[in-house]
């Protein structure tokens, strides 16, 4: 069976992105989490998704608006 569609969470939080992974999983999406952004930008590199959550708050104050930009 197909997915929905592939899903990037960028957030440095392990818990939150377990948790919405596994929701939406269980709806049928491809989900893959990267803990910060410079591997987030990898991993979009690797296969363009087709959502990106962002976590606009992580360890550096600017890391996710750099993310976002690239």
């Amino acid at each position: 069976m197909s997915t929905k569609g592939d899903i990037l969470i960028i957030d440095d939080d392990p818990d939150f992105c377990e948790v919405v992974k596994t929701t939406l999983e269980a709806n049928n999406f491809a989900v893959r989490c990267a803990s910060d952004g410079l591997r987030g930008l990898a991993m979009m590199r690797e296969k363009k998704p087709d959502l990106v959550f962002l976590d606009v708050i992580m360890v550096s104050p600017t890391e996710a608006f750099t993310s976002a930009t690239r």
